[in-house]
């Protein structure tokens, strides 16, 4: 007996119709990516890209692709010529603070410096734009990755709306380009895909050929750039040597963690909690018992996000980089379970170890009042600890 749709003809023929349309599409929309990838380059900042490069930090690459096609040159150029990058997550959003790193490091110890990322950038996400950027790593960069213990957390691995805002763009372009990042990426999309995932990245490639369609359109009467007709006509990108003002002794660094402790003092010492009083008044007092356990639903070192963060070192030793991972603490003042974390601080210890990178552990120091603003993330004195161990690692 056969099934009732394959009677209707009618219904059969505009079935076909209709895939032969969808397939012409993906065709035409394919091509026309791969063509207009080819024809626009640009070379010219775009309105927001020119924002983004007064500042030093960069919480995304950019809300097209023009600019995201910018910043992440601009990113590899900062890899590439020995500039402080550092990559970390909700963190580096302090910009109130003296002693975050993109403000510290070129005010106070004129060293260039360029920050990435910001809440949920996580280890997936940093080991794809490094894979997209693979060409810019070399024994000469300056890398310093933040690792956050919330990442291994119930949350769990790199979240579908950060791989949507993260992979995207020129990185996306890039590692479709490459068989092994490609098989990767189409893993995690398999592993993690579903309805909002899949809109997000619809949304995003039909977005990008709405960019790169404008850019076309804007460059078309633009005379062409000129070619250097050699390689030696092009000049030889500077390599940033570490200045002399960032190699301060054990003196300067007790002087400047001593002020970093008395700014926090005065921004939090009125509270039981060892945070931020402001943090305090708005978030706490209201609880009637605020602590609470941050690995109740999984055992953190079962994530993925160690694996992720392994992937991440390997590609830095294949490339001859000695980055410096700094592992952030919890405030066990809140956070009652911080032992749970123990294991996966001495994975990630071993792991620098055997990949031969630089490692600062602030989870297993004693903990004091004024490392961190509120239950994670880091205040002056946390920062200030990090940038000592992050300036004495690179002026070695």
């Amino acid at each position: 007996m056969s099934l009732p749709i394959l009677r209707n003809s009618r219904l059969l023929s505009h079935v076909a119709a209709a895939a032969t349309a969808v397939a012409l599409a993906v065709g035409a929309y394919c091509g026309a990516d791969d063509l207009l990838s080819r024809l626009v380059n640009p070379m010219q900042p775009t309105p927001a890209a020119v924002a983004a490069g007064k500042s030093n930090y960069l919480p995304n690459l950019g809300p097209d692709w023009g600019t995201q096609h910018v910043n992440l040159n601009r990113l590899g150029n900062a890899l590439s010529d020995g500039t402080l990058v550092v990559l970390g997550s909700s963190e580096l959003s302090s910009h109130d603070l003296r002693f975050v790193p993109y403000r510290f490091f070129p005010e106070e110890l004129k060293v260039p410096t360029l920050a990435y990322g910001h809440a949920m950038f996580q280890s997936y996400g940093i080991v794809s734009v490094l894979e997209s950027v693979a060409d810019s790593l070399t024994p000469n960069t300056r890398l310093v990755i933040m690792v956050s213990p919330a990442w291994f957390a119930s949350g769990g691995q790199l979240p579908r709306s950060a791989f949507a805002e993260h992979v995207t763009g020129p990185v996306w372009d890039r590692l479709w380009d490459q068989p092994s990042t490609r098989e990767q990426m189409q893993t995690w999309i398999t592993d993690n895909a579903n309805w909002g995932l899949l809109w997000l990245i619809a949304n995003g490639q039909v977005a990008e050929l709405k960019d790169k369609l404008s850019l076309w359109w804007l460059a078309r009467k633009e005379p062409a750039p000129d070619r250097p007709r050699s390689k030696l006509s092009v000049p030889a990108h500077r390599y940033v040597s570490w200045p002399s003002a960032a190699r301060l002794d054990q003196g300067q660094w007790g002087r400047l963690t001593h002020q970093a402790r008395e700014a926090e003092r005065d921004l939090g010492g009125h509270n039981p909690y060892d945070v931020r009083d402001d943090y305090y008044r708005q978030y706490l007092a209201p609880l009637y018992s605020p602590a609470r356990n941050e690995f109740a639903d999984v055992d953190p070192i079962t994530r993925a996000e160690l694996g992720d963060l392994s992937r991440v070192m390997a590609l830095l030793q294949k490339r001859k980089v000695r980055a410096y991972f700094v592992i952030q603490p919890f405030n066990p003042k809140l956070i009652l379970d911080v032992e749970r974390f123990d294991p996966v601080v001495a994975a990630i210890t071993g792991m620098c170890a055997r990949y031969r990178m630089g490692c600062l552990d602030l989870y297993s120091i004693p903990f004091e009042p004024g490392m961190l603003r509120d239950d994670m993330h880091l205040a002056e004195l946390g920062w200030a600890l990090a940038d000592q161990g992050i300036a004495e690692y690179f002026s070695r």
